[in-house]
This record gives structure tokens, sequence and C-alpha cells, in this order.
């Protein structure tokens, strides 16, 4: 567990010397790994408001060095280990080391603050050191050259142990989880989508712990077997999801299950005993990543394969589901068997058309799916937050288009002005509804719904002001409205938001696709070249074709 081999057979303290991430970045402000801006904030409000606390805490170490130093020092040390240390150690990637091959150095998909709480928790005690010095300092003094003050001035000073009520009013509303039901909500309506007994193919993190969550803790939905496709690359969870799941597998143990193989003289990697039939690649291979047709083969990949073969030969007895689309080079062209259904992907036998379950998604919209507390903008929610139900919206869209490309324009307004009551953060829902509106001739109804979505967006962004998705959809909608309006200003000022959005996270795809639109509809080509070179930094973005294309290298698409 210490080494994380389960992870990957190179040792933490060896990944340490090749670094994952520019110093300034892992040290600095820098999206979802940057050690200072997680610093400064446990505290304070941030940037200057930190200056205060940081001397108080410097002040309170040396304040322990200088009066008992063999408390003092090694407080010190543990101080430096848990901080500084842990940045060294941990190694956060910041997406500026891409390797193509391994995949590695990809930037932290969620903010990793959580690995400094031992460091917040000793600077704390330090600032409490502050405190105690200062009180003791005073009264040292005052008891030499004023000593009828000496009492006084500690009860001035004792003011500062009311310090943390600055903190506690910084952080409360970002930690405040009583009236967010985003993960719950989330987790059933995944589970919902999904018939009796279905096999569930989930990506990461955020659409596989909920999931988890409510089935062991609330006992619901336990029909459905999870499975995660990070962790299906072990052969741990290969074994398990047979053995335990009864997940329709047919290798063997010793097929699965990976043991010390010596390579060449004095290299070991572990691999199983026996190859299997790659019955998809027409070959034998053992379940490790291997090269298949030039191209990177993942066990994840062998497994998914290896699944929807077993159950077709059990007469397609498990319904087989995917939170996001099947792999694109998948030899079964698993692709073009899934269709769209709600929030999911369903597969079927054989290739199917339509690519979307218009009816039975509409359904699950309407009278399944749950939105408890996404009107509510007092409610906390970081990009992370924001960023999931993102799904849920390009589910609706993807009905919405159906129904309006069949002319079925009634169903898919009245969806959409239910998902305008229990989803109003979505713009997307708004810029569709008012399309329709233009091609009615209705441009008033569809300025008021851009108004709507201004009015929205802004309240949402200012009880949650560092969320970049609110930032970037705002100033959207003030591009829109500044050019319904003939307000050049606001169209600026919607730019700027834009542009702002985007410098807080400049990997994200997300925001810089928003930018990018609205600089193309400006003309704006030298800003898009701007744009596509910082997005281009994190070196995973230089194989998104618009970005080679904007970059002058190449690539078309």
């Amino acid at each position: 567990f210490l080494d994380r081999k389960q992870y990957g057979q190179v040792s933490m303290v060896a990944r340490m010397f090749n670094r994952r991430g520019e110093l300034a970045n892992q040290f600095g402000r820098h999206p979802h790994m940057g050690f200072w801006s997680y610093f400064e904030e446990q505290y304070s409000p941030g940037h200057w408001g930190f200056v205060p606390f940081f001397i108080l805490g410097l002040f309170g170490v040396a304040f322990a060095i200088k009066r008992r130093l063999k408390i003092g020092f090694p407080f010190f040390v543990l101080l430096l280990l848990t901080t500084a240390g842990l940045v060294l150690y941990m190694n956060f990637a910041d997406g500026t080391q891409y390797n193509f091959q391994t995949g590695d150095a990809y930037m932290e998909v969620r903010n990793r603050d959580y690995f400094f709480t031992p460091g917040f928790i000793f600077f704390g005690i330090a600032m409490g050191l502050g405190i105690s010095g200062i009180m003791t300092i005073a009264r040292e003094w005052l008891s030499r050259t004023n000593p009828a003050m000496a009492k006084t001035a500690v009860i001035a000073a004792s003011v500062l142990v009311l310090l943390p009520a600055i903190t506690l009013a910084r952080n409360w509303h970002p930690n405040d989880r009583s009236e967010d039901y985003t993960p719950y909500n989330y987790a059933t309506n995944i589970l919902d989508t999904c018939p009796p007994n279905a096999i569930l193919f989930t990506s990461g993190d955020n659409d596989t712990f909920p999931l988890w969550a409510i089935q062991e803790a609330y006992d619901y939905r336990k029909d459905v077997v999870v499975v995660n496709l990070s962790l299906l690359n072990t052969d741990w969870y290969v074994a398990q999801m047979k053995n335990r799941y009864g997940v329709p597998i047919s290798l063997t143990e010793e097929q699965i299950l990976w043991y010390p193989h010596e390579l060449r003289p004095g290299v070991q990697a572990p691999r199983p005993r026996k190859q299997f039939h790659d019955r998809p690649r027409k070959r034998m291979t053992y379940l490790w990543p291997s090269l298949w047709n030039n191209q990177q083969v993942k066990v994840q990949d062998m497994m998914v394969d290896e699944i929807v073969i077993e159950n077709a030969k059990q007469g397609w007895k498990y319904p087989i589901f995917f939170s996001s689309q099947p792999y694109a080079e998948s030899p079964l062209n698993l692709r073009d068997k899934a269709r769209a259904y709600g929030m999911l992907y369903e597969l079927h036998p054989q290739p199917v058309t339509p690519k979307v379950a218009v009816d039975t998604g509409y359904h699950l919209y309407r009278n399944v799916y749950r939105f408890d507390g996404l009107e509510d903008a007092d409610v906390f929610r970081d990009e992370n937050a924001t960023g999931v139900f993102l799904g849920m919206g390009l589910g609706f869209i993807r009905i919405f288009d159906e129904l309006t490309r069949n002319d079925h324009v009634d169903s898919a307004m009245t969806l959409g002005n239910y998902m305008l009551d229990v989803f109003p953060e979505y713009w997307q829902t708004y810029v569709v509804m008012a399309e329709q509106y233009d091609k009615q001739g209705d441009s008033a109804r569809a300025l008021e719904l851009f108004e709507t979505l201004h009015d929205t967006l802004a309240s949402f962004l200012q009880t949650n002001p560092e969320n970049y998705f609110y930032m970037g959809d705002l100033g959207l909608a003030k591009v829109e409205l500044g050019q319904r309006k003939g307000e050049s200003e606001m169209v600026e000022e919607g730019v700027d938001m834009l542009w702002d959005a985007f410098h807080i996270n400049p990997n994200s795809s997300y925001g810089f696709r928003k930018l990018i639109s609205v600089l193309a509809q400006q003309g704006q080509i030298e800003e898009m070249r701007r744009a596509a070179r910082l997005h281009g930094k994190y070196k995973v973005n230089l194989q998104d074709a618009y970005v080679q294309r904007l970059l002058g290298m190449g690539g078309g698409g």
C-alpha cells in the first residue's frame, strides 16, 4: 500500500526523482494540485489575506524552537515533511509532462488538498504557538516596563484566539453538505437507468464511488453489478468480478492472476502463468497490456470484449450498459451497437439505430430521475460537482434534438421547460430552446430565456465564485445577450469572463471550446491562437486536431 504497487511497480521514492510537473506549479497555484493555493485558503481569504496568518505561524515555530529546542525543532521538521516534503514526495502531475506511451503525468483529476491535512494541522498548531508567544512576550516585556498594564495587555492579546473564526467563515460554505444531494441523485439516477441484473461499466471515481456508496450503505439496487474500467486493468479485480460478482468471464485463475515472471536475467515483471484466447483479435496472449496492429491494448479493453462475448454465449443474460461510450478501437465494433439510453449507453447484440432511445429517455427524465437541490443556488458546488451533472444535461440534449428532428417540437419544448425548472444552471437548455423560438419568429421569448440564464448563472456564481464552469457559462450568456441587444460592452465583458474562466484551468477542454467558439464568432484569430498555445501547454491537448490547426501543426481533422 505504501509503495502503491497496486497501481504500478515504480516505488514512490524512485518516482520522486522524475518530476511529473513543474516545481512552480507543484509548490504554487495550479488547478488540482498547487500546494500554496491550498495552504493559504485553509485559514484565510487567500492571497494577501494569508500574510498575517503565515507570519503568525512562522513566529510560532521560531518561538517554540527558541524556548524549547527539543520540542520546537522536531515540530519544525514535521511541519516541513508534511508540507514541502509531501509536495516533493507525492510529485503531483500538472499536465505539462504528459507521457503519450504510458499515459503517466496527466493533470490530477481532482483537488489533492487532502494529502496535506497533517501539514495544515501542524501549521494551525504553529499559529496557536504564535498567539501564545505574542502573549508571553507582551506579558514579560510589560512586567518589566509597566507592570500595571501586563494583565490588561495579555487580556487584549487573547482576542487573537478568535482568529479561527475567520477560517470558519472562509471555509463553512465550501464544506457545508447539508443540502447537497448531488452524489445521491447522481447515483440513483444512474442505477435506476439500468434494468434488473444489469452489468454497468463505469469509467472512474466520480461515476463509481457514489454508486458503490448507495449500494452498500443504503442497500439500493445491488442487483446492478458495477464494473469499474480503471480497476479492470488489475488482476485481483478481474478475479473478484468473476468469482464474487458472477460477471461472465471464461478465463481461469491461472490466466488472470499475475505472478513474478523473469523477462530476462535480473529483470522481473508480473504476468499470468497461462495465456488465454483473445477471441476478437484471434490470438493467444497473456492478460497484460500488449500491442496489436500497432495499437496499445489495455487489459480493460480485452476484458470488456471478453465479458460481452461470454454474455452473448449465455443468451445475453445480463443487460450491459456503459456510463460513457464503449472504447472506439474494439474489434467487436461496440460503439455501433451502443444506443444512448438516458444518462447511459445500452449495448445491443447487433448494430442499432436510431442511436438515441427517445421514448425511454423521455420517461426517465420526466418520471424517474431525481434533481433534488439542483435549483438551489445557495448549495456549494465546485467545478467537479458541476461537471458530474453535465452528463445529465447532455443526455437531455440528445433527446431534445431527436424530438425536434422528427417534428415533435411540442414534446421537446415540454421537456425543455421541465429541465429549466429542475436543472436551471445548464446553459445549453436555454440555447436549444431559444433556437426553436427563433425559428418560430418569437425573438422576444428567446431574449427572455437568455436574460433568465444570465440572472440564474449570476446567482450561482455569486455563491460559488471559484466555479469556472459558472464563470464561463455566464460569459457565454453575456456574449449572446450583448449580441441580441446590440450592446458591445456586454459582449466584451462576456469575452473577458470567458478568458478568466479559462485562465483558472487552461487544461479544461470544456473551457477552451467555449472560449474558442466565441473568439471565432468575433474573428479574433490571434486570440484563438493564444488560447491554443495555453491549452497546448498541457501536452495531451496537442492531440486535439483543433489545437493542431490553430498552432499550424498539421494533423487535419
